[in-house]
């Protein structure tokens, strides 16, 4: 399975880019928080030094300043040992052997007596934080700065160490996240595996539908839709066998009469084949149409449709001088197939066609409430409510004048039944006879 369209891939994927991200910054933020908590208390431990240096100050009856004893830190004895002091300033400041013979270069210090903390250079290219702070001691003469210095190189050893052990720390619980969350999916897409394998069993024959009750929650609506599916189906099937027995039931009088018609010809044999074909003709579109029906699904565009049928009949009608004008509006659609629409409408059509003095016109309508109406008009002599009533009887011609087989219309309702709507019969406003047919609103898609 490509690990593109893999769901359990995308899963692990997403699991895995997620808890790694958080944890590289779980990972950062632990080290910031630690460099700092580290830094806070090297810098606590130099300002009690530098408070411990400054109890040592005493002033001289001279004015100057001296120390009552040495700082106790061996490192202030070797010299670049990373640990300094200095009282006072110029060549009679008080400094630590540390130093030796270097100088630390700092700004002009508060004058505000504040205590300061500081980053400078050392010896050695050393990196020094420095407490520094400008005091005045009983009977001195003057101010005196004292500052404390200390490399910070052990703090950010510590860091780094630290830092190290997170980062260890955090890709082993990433793999030990990956691996339950690898689990987890494995476990988590269990009952769409169970789902596949009940298809089977149900394409196999072994059942006829999903047992919704062993599933989840989640995979309910799913189960419940693809036994919607199998239901449809076998509907479908269904009709299709219904559709076949009728067929051959429809078929089988009219095969018998042509049968017995060429055992013994007579000079009514042409009428004899014409009816008894026009009745197979209308037994096969009968049933075509009831199969097309079904198609719940289909939404065909109403005026490209109308359009064809218009310039097609034109040609037909070409002789008689017809003008068949299309105003149906742009977007509606039938709810059906094309195949439907054309029939519908072709046959409403060519209807007009035949009995228009010289013009067809071809409207249609959609209300939310109504539904979707599609009209023929033409401006023949229309018709009276009786031979209204007759024209969609099976056969009936009201004018043997006019060529046809007088299953046209009856088609036409059969079709319309079928999707829900239905064919009723008015005055045109251009005079003749309106067939209106109209199908109930079944959903935004008309």
């Amino acid at each position: 399975m490509s690990g593109r369209r893999s769901l359990r891939w995308r899963l692990l994927l997403a699991g895995a880019a997620g808890s790694v991200l958080v944890a590289l910054l779980a990972a950062v933020l632990l080290g910031e928080a630690f460099e700092r908590a580290a830094g806070r208390a090297f810098e606590r431990a130099l300002v009690n030094e530098h408070a411990a240096l400054v109890g040592l100050l005493e002033a001289l009856p001279d004015g100057s300043v001296a120390l009552r004893d040495q700082p106790g830190d061996a490192r202030y004895q070797r010299p670049y040992s990373g640990a300094y002091w200095q009282v006072g300033e110029g060549p009679s400041a008080l400094r630590s052997l540390s130093l030796w013979d270097a100088d630390i270069a700092l700004p002009a210090a508060r004058v505000d007596g504040r205590r300061e903390v500081l980053l400078a250079a050392g010896p050695s290219g050393q990196s020094l934080r420095v407490v520094r702070q400008r005091l005045r001691l009983p009977r001195a003469n003057v101010d005196v700065v004292a500052w404390i210095a200390a490399d910070d190189a052990p703090v950010r050893e510590e860091v780094a160490d630290f830092r190290a052990l997170v980062a260890i720390a955090v890709g082993l619980l990433s793999a030990l996240f990956i691996g339950v969350l690898a689990v987890q999916v494995q476990v988590g897409l269990r009952p769409l595996r169970a789902l596949s394998e009940a298809l089977c069993r149900v394409r196999s024959g072994d059942q006829d539908r999903l047992e919704i009750e062993r599933l989840p929650d989640e995979i309910v609506p799913l189960a419940g839709h693809l036994n919607e599916l199998l239901a449809h189906h076998e509907q479908a099937m269904a009709r299709a066998r219904h559709a076949a027995a009728d067929l051959a039931h429809a078929l089988k009088t009219p095969l018998a009469v042509l049968d017995a018609a060429a055992q013994r010809p007579g000079p009514d044999l042409a009428a004899v084949v014409r009816e008894q074909g026009a009745r197979m003709q209308m037994a096969v579109r009968r049933q075509l149409a009831s199969s097309a029906g079904a198609d719940f699904r289909a939404r065909t565009p109403v005026r490209p449709v109308a359009t064809t049928l218009a310039n097609m009949l034109a040609k037909v009608h070409a002789e008689r001088g017809v003008m068949i004008d299309v105003a149906v509006p742009e977007g509606l659609r039938f709810a059906g197939s094309s195949e439907d629409l054309e029939e519908i409408l072709g046959n409403l059509m060519d209807n007009a066609c035949k009995w228009a003095a010289t013009r067809v016109r071809v409207g249609g309508a959609l209300d939310d409430r109504s539904g979707l109406s599609l009209w023929v008009d033409d401006d023949g002599t229309g018709l009276s409510p009786e031979q209204a009533e007759r024209v969609l009887s099976r056969g009936v011609r009201l004018d043997e004048r006019v060529p046809g087989s007088g299953l046209g219309l009856a088609i036409v309702d059969d079709l319309v039944r079928e999707h829900g709507g239905q064919l009723v019969f008015a005055h045109a406003p251009i005079g003749g006879l309106r067939a209106q047919v109209v199908f109930a609103p079944i959903s935004a898609g008309h």
